[in-house]
């Protein structure tokens, strides 16, 4: 599999956080950093995750070079470089780099790592009742967004 990533078809989102709480679970969260969320506003709602951008502005940001990309292109935290400064947590466009206050770091999403390495899919995309939530290489996006607006899928 070649890069990898996550994407959100928000018309599809209900709201229902069980992304939220998949993600939680998989990563032993606490009460805190939310790697992925669903902001409500009215009758819409709108996931916050991040996006592994191609040029990540949170690893531009990062001043101990603590945030890489793999070659799948995960935008990754090692932790045991990370300095706790949250410049990246300023940086991050999307609002999804998180920081927990208990261990002074920053934490984003990794798209369930662990998992991928075992070639099972992120948590969040597995439980989404509405498969809003769509995980793949950026060929299989690309025809499902050709088809979504020929009104295929």
């Amino acid at each position: 599999m070649g890069k990898v990533s996550l994407m959100f078809f928000k018309k599809d989102c209900m709201g229902c956080h069980a992304c939220e709480v998949a993600c939680k679970q998989e990563h032993a969260l606490g009460v805190g950093p939310r790697l992925v969320r669903v902001i409500e506003k009215g009758c819409d709602f709108f996931p916050i995750y991040c996006h592994h951008c191609a040029n990540a502005p949170c690893k531009e940001a990062c001043p101990a070079g603590a945030i890489i990309r793999n070659p799948q292109g995960v935008v990754l935290i090692d932790s045991e470089l990370c300095i706790g400064c949250q410049a990246c947590v300023e940086a991050c466009p999307f609002g999804a780099m998180q920081f927990e206050e208990e261990k002074g770091l920053a934490m984003k999403c990794d798209l369930c790592i662990d998992r991928l390495s075992q070639d099972e899919r992120p948590a969040c995309s597995l439980v989404c009742p509405t498969r809003c939530i769509s995980f793949g290489d950026m060929h299989t996006f690309s025809e499902r967004v050709a088809k979504r607006a020929m009104g295929e899928a």
